[in-house]
């Protein structure tokens, strides 16, 4: 939550309805942005990156709600692409041991199941993954997401099935 110390209601960076949404959806963007990116920290950067830029369109937005969920997304994504990059610009050797995919404190709070589908879900593509999310565990359906990324429903459905059909593979492993 926002503490009130930082962010006063009258201030009009920050509309009370946003604040009031934030505070009540705040687990479950840090927990999508999670399932995205790969750390809580990272998916907590993505939520609060995000956040100001909400506020700042928020007079004219609509639906309040999934437009948060849109941004938190999209950012996450962001942060998932940017530490791809960095990882295959850094890659010295071929053999290096990759870097692991989640911080110990972020592993603590896992069952054994839950550590598996993060992993499964980690070592998918961005685009496929974020699908998954979305479909799964934001329950948005194909229009829903095709507009969000800009393609036609059967891609969206490709990627889910991609993405399903290769969790599925690795899981078995």
């Amino acid at each position: 939550m926002i503490p009130e110390s930082i962010v006063e209601p009258s201030d009009p960076l920050w509309p009370p309805d946003l604040v009031a949404l934030y505070a009540a959806e705040r687990t479950e963007l840090v927990r999508a942005g999670y399932l995205i990116c790969g750390s809580v920290a990272a998916a907590e950067d993505a939520v609060h990156d995000a956040l100001p830029r909400v506020a700042a369109r928020w007079p004219g937005v609509r639906q309040g709600r999934s437009y948060l969920y849109a941004a938190v997304v999209n950012a996450a994504r962001d942060g998932a692409r940017r530490e791809g990059r960095a990882a295959r610009l850094f890659a010295t050797r071929r053999d290096a041991a990759p870097a692991p995919d989640m911080a110990a404190s972020d592993m603590v709070a896992l069952s054994a199941d839950s550590m598996a589908l993060h992993s499964a879900l980690a070592r998918l593509p961005v685009n496929q993954r974020t699908a998954i999310v979305l479909r799964y565990f934001l329950d948005w359906d194909d229009e829903a997401i095709a507009v969000h990324f800009g393609v036609r429903n059967a891609t969206v459905r490709s990627r889910v099935h991609r993405g399903l059909v290769r969790m599925q593979r690795d899981w078995k492993r």
